[in-house]
């Protein structure tokens, strides 16, 4: 007798079936890992740039951190980077990475002041032109949306829920990541 080895359709169907039960539980993580991932890696893009764009000024013009007000560093911005489109009146910068950056009025330096004042995150602004330690007292802070206006536009508060707004905090001569939650957010694995 003549038998051929094989499966049926029933087996096959049944395989097919859990692979795509499989596939539908583990691919929406997967996915929001890798958007959280493009995130991450985009704050470092923008960090990276902000950062460029304070250290070409001082070494092109000379100008610090110190003297920055909201509008001169929105005309710092536009000068120093990519900028494809901006907004003057509301003083926001669309880069041609599609990275939104807007300065922050209420954090930047208050020139010659001798009081610094404390933000949440227990860094000083206001105080980086006097003549202490300038690395501990940020200047200035501005806001990134990453991916500009594609969503979700919303920022991101723990290192588990990265999403695509963050804040950049301006110091003298460089800019880092700010608090600790954009730190973590930035330098963690």
């Amino acid at each position: 007798m003549n038998r051929k080895s094989g499966f049926t359709l029933a087996e096959v169907l049944v395989t097919l079936m859990i692979i795509g039960v499989i596939a539908a539980m583990t691919i929406p993580s997967l996915m929001q890992n890798t958007q959280q991932q493009e995130f991450k890696a985009a704050y470092k893009k923008a960090v990276s740039m902000l950062n460029q764009a304070v250290s070409l000024n001082y070494a092109l013009d000379g100008e610090d951190a110190t003297s920055f007000t909201k509008d001169s560093f929105y005309d710092l911005l536009t000068k120093r980077l990519n900028v494809m489109s901006k907004d003057d009146s509301a003083k926001y910068v669309y880069t041609a990475d599609g990275m939104w950056f807007q300065p922050q009025s209420s954090y930047f330096a208050v020139p010659n002041s001798t009081t610094a004042n404390a933000i949440p995150n227990g860094t000083t602004y206001g105080d980086c032109t006097t003549d202490g330690d300038k690395s501990k007292s940020m200047c200035a802070q501005v806001k990134v949306d990453v991916n500009g206006v594609k969503g979700p536009n919303k920022w991101s508060t723990d290192t588990k829920g990265v999403y695509d707004m963050f804040t950049v905090a301006i110091y003298p001569q460089r800019a880092v990541a700010d608090g600790k939650v954009n730190s973590d957010i930035l330098y963690n694995k």
